[in-house]
């Protein structure tokens, strides 16, 4: 059985194409603590954030989870993406 594609090969495919789209996709690491998520996405005037992970072995540390819900209450959009597929529910769902 073949080992799951690792998180940055996702998230360089990721970037990749919010690049091609003319967006920005910018690596954060804020002084506040740790969990931020990975990428701070801006894409045709919308903000966003994506966590990526290790397909089936990845886990959201407690952090993380803290960040995205601060985020999401905050009235932004946070997904945790493990595949292209969610990658693009993500994008979709962003910029409808």
């Amino acid at each position: 059985m073949a080992k799951p594609e690792l998180e940055s090969r996702l998230e360089d495919r990721c970037v990749a194409r919010i690049e091609a789209l003319g967006g920005l996709a910018i690596k954060l690491r804020p002084p506040v603590g740790r969990g931020f998520p990975d990428r701070t996405v801006c894409l045709h005037g919308r903000v966003f954030w994506l966590e990526f992970k290790r397909q089936k072995t990845g886990v959201e540390a407690v952090q993380q989870a803290t960040w995205r819900r601060l985020l999401t209450l905050a009235g932004f959009g946070v997904y945790v993406v493990d595949t292209d597929a969610q990658f693009s529910a993500a994008l979709e769902r962003e910029m409808g």
